[in-house]
Protein backbone atom coordinates (compact mmCIF):
# COMPACT_ATOMS: atom_id res chain seq x y z
CA UNK A 1 0.00 0.00 0.00
CA UNK A 2 2.70 2.35 0.75
CA UNK A 3 4.42 1.99 -2.06
CA UNK A 4 1.21 2.37 -3.90
CA UNK A 5 0.79 5.48 -2.48
CA UNK A 6 4.65 6.77 -3.04
CA UNK A 7 4.42 5.43 -6.82
CA UNK A 8 1.25 7.51 -7.09
CA UNK A 9 2.48 10.63 -6.17
CA UNK A 10 5.39 10.26 -8.10
CA UNK A 11 3.67 10.09 -11.05
CA UNK A 12 1.69 12.93 -10.30
CA UNK A 13 4.34 15.15 -9.52
CA UNK A 14 6.02 14.40 -13.34
CA UNK A 15 2.77 15.10 -14.90
CA UNK A 16 2.48 18.59 -13.44
CA UNK A 17 6.79 18.71 -14.48
CA UNK A 18 5.40 17.90 -18.01
CA UNK A 19 2.83 20.30 -17.83
CA UNK A 20 4.94 22.93 -16.97
CA UNK A 21 7.58 22.27 -19.28
CA UNK A 22 4.98 21.77 -22.36
CA UNK A 23 3.97 25.14 -21.61
CA UNK A 24 7.09 26.70 -21.23
CA UNK A 25 7.78 25.46 -24.92
CA UNK A 26 4.40 26.43 -26.29
CA UNK A 27 5.19 29.82 -24.79
CA UNK A 28 8.72 30.49 -25.42
CA UNK A 29 8.83 31.53 -28.92
CA UNK A 30 12.04 33.28 -28.76
CA UNK A 31 13.25 29.55 -27.76
CA UNK A 32 15.51 31.00 -24.53
CA UNK A 33 14.47 29.10 -22.04
CA UNK A 34 12.03 31.27 -20.04
CA UNK A 35 8.83 33.16 -20.91
CA UNK A 36 8.59 37.19 -20.96
CA UNK A 37 5.82 39.13 -20.08
CA UNK A 38 5.09 39.43 -23.73
CA UNK A 39 5.09 35.83 -24.30
CA UNK A 40 3.02 35.08 -20.91
CA UNK A 41 0.25 37.52 -22.69
CA UNK A 42 -0.63 34.81 -24.69
CA UNK A 43 -2.09 32.72 -21.70
CA UNK A 44 -4.58 35.03 -19.71
CA UNK A 45 -3.95 33.44 -16.39
CA UNK A 46 -0.13 32.94 -16.58
CA UNK A 47 -0.29 36.65 -17.65
CA UNK A 48 -2.51 37.64 -14.87
CA UNK A 49 -0.20 36.07 -12.57
CA UNK A 50 2.93 36.81 -13.88
CA UNK A 51 3.90 39.16 -10.99
CA UNK A 52 3.30 36.70 -8.29
CA UNK A 53 5.27 33.90 -10.39
CA UNK A 54 8.28 36.00 -11.16
CA UNK A 55 9.82 35.89 -7.38
CA UNK A 56 13.56 37.36 -8.42
CA UNK A 57 11.13 40.04 -10.40
CA UNK A 58 13.56 40.21 -13.44
CA UNK A 59 10.81 40.13 -16.21
CA UNK A 60 11.12 36.28 -16.91
CA UNK A 61 9.64 33.34 -16.11
CA UNK A 62 12.05 30.62 -15.98
CA UNK A 63 11.08 26.42 -15.35
CA UNK A 64 12.37 26.79 -11.74
CA UNK A 65 9.74 29.64 -11.13
CA UNK A 66 6.69 27.34 -12.76
CA UNK A 67 7.86 24.72 -10.98
CA UNK A 68 7.66 26.54 -7.46
CA UNK A 69 3.83 27.17 -8.33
Amino acid sequence: MKKTIILSAFILASGAAFAQEDKLAALDTDNDGRISIEEAAADAELSAAFAELDTNQDGYLTPSELAEH
